[in-house]
């Protein structure tokens, strides 16, 4: 299976570095999609993982153009972008995609944004004409096995996703900071996990339209928070806020926005905080002397929030390695299901590929066929009234044509000691029976064989 990918993410590498790589790695896809050691590109890039999928012609070549392609959309040598990835290749890139979508290789295990995620990442590469027939398979398979997951197990309850972790622990922290808030304590099956907390009478502020945002603005309705509004630097909060029904922020409203916010979440991810000192001490200076500490979960892999904004009194930021390192583990039984349905899934994916690469030798044996009655019918009375005589002689002289081959096949199997391999494969094509192959086979004559080779007559 000419599968390939070209992966970095949380396990093995840092977020900043992560964030580096992931820098204009949407941009992968087209340019590789033009070398010709590809066929189709998929290109996955989210808050901790950077990954290039590749139908490949070559695979030795499409990783290494893939590496090179990377360290230029990101700005970084290609000697780090190759310390930093991985890859692989064939079956384990198909059971790689299916883990991920299933929520098995997250930051939190069993979080669903990231099938979600791929699905995305396919439509992307879909709108930019970079995917393939085998990545569209791989992707929409791995979406099965998630919905599959989904609703067979308890695993994404186990591990929720990194918005709901982030806002549970903001609701805790904003608890600690001297905000009065409801934590009641979550308990799973394997003991007490992070507080879900809620966000009643709260008023959010999300920045950025994304997937993320609206997760985002799902998770904090779940919490009952019902005054929530966006902010966007690109305009588009307004298109955003009449599909989620939310309250929109002019561009220029952020300082107000942040002013009257007790939490602020922030998902853009463009590279350029938004949040800054300046911004956050003019919202600051307009809050009231006694409000609550202002919490921002700045959850962009690439900062939303500058890191001094964390210095600020009155303030409490979390950021994505803060909110990994508060995730709770899945049970281990709702993972070992998952993981058992992944490997049904994959079983069954591997199966009909392996099917449909017979299907050249199918076409093929039909054809032959096709050719040899084709003749035959050529050979009959053009009036079209057939005796049965003439009938039997063009089904005789069919079967000798299909057979004439098998059969000389046969003999030279014999002759050459290759017998019974000849009687399984007989078997395996056509069915025929061990009771009709064995008449006459090699077994019957393998005695008589040994006799000639010790120099006794048979």
């Amino acid at each position: 299976m000419p599968l390939a990918i070209l992966a970095a993410d949380h396990h093995d590498v840092a977020l900043p570095d992560l964030t580096r790589l992931s820098a204009g790695a949407e941009a992968a896809g087209p340019r590789l999609s033009a070398h010709p050691a590809v066929q189709g590109v998929v290109v996955l890039s989210t808050c901790n993982r950077v990954e290039i999928y590749l139908d490949a012609h070559s695979v030795e070549q499409a990783i290494a153009a893939a590496r090179d392609t990377l360290a230029d959309v990101s700005g970084t040598s290609r000697d780090h972008v190759e310390s930093l990835t991985s890859h692989a290749v064939g079956q384990e890139v198909v059971q790689h995609v299916f883990e991920v979508a299933a929520g098995l290789d997250s930051m939190v295990v069993g979080e669903r944004e990231v099938a979600g995620q791929l699905r995305r990442a396919l439509q992307a590469a879909r709108r930019a004409g970079t995917t393939s027939p085998l990545l569209e398979d791989v992707f929409q398979r791995a979406s099965r096995a998630s919905r599959r997951i989904a609703v067979s197990t308890d695993l994404a309850a186990a591990g929720r996703s990194i918005v709901s972790v982030a806002l549970d622990l903001a609701s805790a922290r904003a608890a600690r900071a001297g905000c009065r808030r409801e934590t009641p304590a979550w308990h799973g099956a394997d003991g007490p996990h992070l507080p879900t907390g809620t966000w009643a009478g709260a008023r959010a502020v999300v920045l950025g339209t994304g997937a993320y945002a609206g997760a985002t603005v799902a998770a904090l309705r779940r919490r009952a928070c019902g005054d929530i509004a966006v902010w966007s630097s690109s305009g588009r909060a307004e298109e955003f806020a009449a599909r989620h029904d939310v309250a929109a922020l002019p561009v220029d409203g952020l300082v107000p926005g942040l002013a009257s916010a007790d939490l602020v979440v922030s998902c853009r991810g463009t590279g350029a905080p938004v949040v800054d000192v300046p911004t956050t001490s003019a919202a600051l200076a307009q809050r009231p002397r006694d409000a609550a500490p202002l919490v921002i979960a700045d959850l962009a892999l690439r900062r939303d929030v500058s890191p001094d904004v964390a210095g600020l009194p009155g303030v409490v930021v979390l950021d994505l390695e803060t909110v990994r390192s508060h995730a709770p583990a899945a049970t281990d039984g709702q993972v070992h299901r998952a993981q058992e349905i992944v490997g049904e899934e994959l079983d069954e994916f591997l199966g009909r590929r392996a099917e449909r690469a017979m299907d050249d030798v199918v076409v093929g044996m039909r054809d032959h066929v096709g050719t040899a009655l084709e003749a035959e019918l050529a050979r009959l009375p053009m009036s079209g009234v057939v005796d049965a005589e003439q009938a039997a002689q063009a089904l005789r002289r069919l079967a000798a044509k299909l057979l004439h081959e098998p059969t000389v096949a046969a003999r030279t199997a014999g002759r050459e000691g290759r017998g019974q391999e000849f009687v399984e494969a007989l078997a395996l094509v056509s069915g025929a029976t061990a009771r009709h192959a064995q008449r006459g086979t090699p077994d019957a004559l393998a005695g008589v064989r040994a006799d000639t080779a010790g120099g006794r007559p048979g």
